[in-house]
C-alpha cells in the first residue's frame, strides 16, 4: 500500500510539474488561451465645424475591426474579442476630452482622435494618460505633440508639419517664382502655430519673401479687418491655414476686398474632397495644397477603396481617413501581442507591431501576421497609409505627401513627394 501511494504521489508530482511547464511554454509563445476582449474608443466630429469628416472617420474604424474579426477566426485565434464605439467630440477640444473620458470609463483600452491637434492635447493631459490608455491621433500634424508629456501613450499616424512646411514651401516657389511675396495667415491654435513659423523659415531660406504670419481668433464672428491687413501689399500669393466650416467665413471676407484670387492660395492639411456648399466657390477653386498622402496604386490602397464603398454608410472617401483604420488595426494587433486587452500593456506593444524590424504584412494578409504574432515574432505592420513606423515620440519617422489642387470644385492629387527626418 505504501509503495503504492508513493507511486501515485510521483505520478501526481510529474502531473503537475509537466502541467506547469506547458503553462510556461504557452506564456513564454505569446499564445495564452485567457479570453479577453479589447475595447477601441473612436472620438469623432458628428457635428460642429469638422462634422464632415465624421461619416468616412468612423467607418474606417468600424472596417477595420470587421476585417480584424475576420482574420482572428481565420487565424484560430478564438478568445479574442473586439468591440468599438464612438463618441461625438463636437469639434472642440473640451467635447473632445468629455468623449475620451465618457469612452474610458465605459472600459476602453485604446482611444483613436480627435481630428485636430489642440483637441488630442487636451484628450492626452485630461484623460488617456492619467488613465494610461493610449491614444492615435489620425490627423495631427502640430509639432506641439512631439514634446507632450504624454509617458509614452501618445502616437500618431499623420507627420508633424516639421516634415511638411519644407514640401510647401517648395511647391510654393515652384508655382510662383523665386523672389515672391507671400502672406501667411492661420487659425490662432495648434494648427497655425504649429506650421506657420516653421514654413516662413521655409519660404525665407529659398528666396522668398513673406508677410505674417497673422494669426487670427478662430472663434471671431467675423474677419473683415483680418482679410485687409491678409491682403495689404498685393501679395503674389497667401497661404491661409484653417478648418472648412471657418474658413467659410475669412474666405468669404477675402473676397470682399475686391484684391483676394482664390487661384493664388495655398493650404495644408486635409480638406473635403469637394468644395462644400458652405464655402464660396471663388475663395477657393484653383487653390493648391499639401498634406500627408496615401500611396495611390498599391495592392492595399486599391483593396481598401474598394472595401470601404461596397459597405454601408457613407461612399465619400476624406483626406487621411484611412489613418483612422490603421489607428485601429495598430490597437488591435498590440493587443494580440500583449495578451491583454489593458492599455497599460497594449501600449508596450505598438512600436513593435507596427515598426521595423519584423516581416512586413498589411491587412491584406492580416491572418498570417495575426498567426505570426502569436508564435512570438515581430512582425512590421504596414497600413493602408503608408508605414507607420514610429519614433521614440511616437511620430512617424517617413511621410508621403500629396500635392493636390481644387479643379471645377473637385480635389485633384497632382503629384506625391516622399520626405524622411
Amino acid at each position: 500500500m505504501k509503495g503504492t501511494r508513493a507511486i501515485r504521489r510521483v505520478a501526481a508530482l510529474a502531473t503537475v510539474a509537466i502541467l506547469a511547464a506547458v503553462a510556461g511554454l504557452s506564456t513564454a509563445s505569446g499564445a495564452r488561451q485567457a479570453a479577453f476582449t479589447i475595447h477601441i474608443g473612436a472620438v469623432v466630429p458628428f457635428t460642429g465645424v469638422q462634422a464632415v469628416y465624421g461619416p468616412s472617420y468612423s467607418k474606417t474604424a468600424g472596417l477595420a475591426v470587421q476585417q480584424a474579426k475576420a482574420a482572428l477566426r481565420r487565424a484560430g485565434v478564438n478568445d479574442v474579442q473586439i468591440k468599438i464605439e464612438y463618441a461625438d467630440d463636437g469639434s472642440t477640444p473640451e467635447g473632445a476630452v468629455n468623449a475620451a473620458r465618457k469612452m474610458i470609463s465605459k472600459g476602453a483600452d485604446c482611444i483613436l482622435g480627435a481630428l485636430t491637434s489642440s483637441a488630442s492635447i487636451a484628450i492626452a493631459q485630461a484623460a488617456t494618460v492619467p488613465a494610461r490608455v493610449p491614444q492615435i491621433g489620425p490627423n495631427n500634424s502640430s509639432p506641439a505633440l512631439t514634446d507632450l508629456k504624454d509617458d509614452g501613450y501618445f502616437f500618431r499616424t499623420m507627420p508633424s508639419d516639421t516634415l511638411q512646411a519644407p514640401i510647401l514651401a517648395r511647391l510654393i516657389k515652384e508655382e510662383m517664382g523665386a523672389g515672391k511675396l507671400i502672406s501667411l495667415a492661420g487659425r490662432n491654435d495648434a494648427f497655425g502655430t504649429g506650421l506657420l513659423p516653421p514654413l516662413k523659415r521655409s519660404l525665407e531660406r529659398l528666396g522668398m519673401k513673406t508677410q505674417g504670419p497673422l494669426l487670427y481668433d478662430p472663434t471671431a464672428a467675423s474677419y473683415n479687418s483680418e482679410a485687409d491687413d491678409i491682403v495689404k501689399g498685393n501679395p503674389d500669393a497667401y497661404v491661409v491655414l484653417d478648418f472648412p466650416a471657418n474658413y467659410a467665413k475669412i474666405g468669404s471676407a477675402l473676397l470682399r476686398t475686391g484684391r483676394f484670387n482664390g487661384r493664388k492660395l495655398f493650404v495644408a492639411g486635409g480638406w473635403p474632397s469637394t468644395i462644400p456648399s458652405f464655402i464660396p466657390t471663388a475663395s477657393l477653386e484653383g487653390a493648391r495644397g499639401t498634406v500627408a498622402g496615401s500611396p495611390t496604386g498599391t495592392k492595399a490602397a486599391e483593396a481598401f477603396d474598394t472595401l470601404f464603398k461596397s459597405k454601408p454608410g457613407t461612399k465619400d472617401r476624406q483626406t487621411l481617413d484611412s489613418n483612422n483604420f490603421d489607428g485601429a488595426m495598430i490597437c488591435i494587433l498590440a493587443a494580440v501581442a500583449a495578451d491583454s486587452g489593458k492599455g497599460s500593456d497594449i501600449v508596450k506593444q505598438i512600436q513593435r507591431v507596427a515598426s521595423a524590424p519584423g516581416r512586413t504584412y498589411t491587412y491584406l494578409n492580416l491572418a498570417a501576421a495575426i498567426r505570426a504574432i502569436k508564435a512570438g515574432k515581430d512582425i512590421n505592420y504596414e497600413g493602408v497609409g503608408g508605414p507607420v513606423d514610429f519614433d521614440k515620440n511616437g511620430d512617424l519617422n517617413a511621410a508621403l505627401y500629396n500635392v493636390y489642387q481644387y479643379r471645377d470644385g473637385k480635389q485633384d492629387v497632382v503629384r506625391q513627394l516622399k520626405i524622411r527626418k
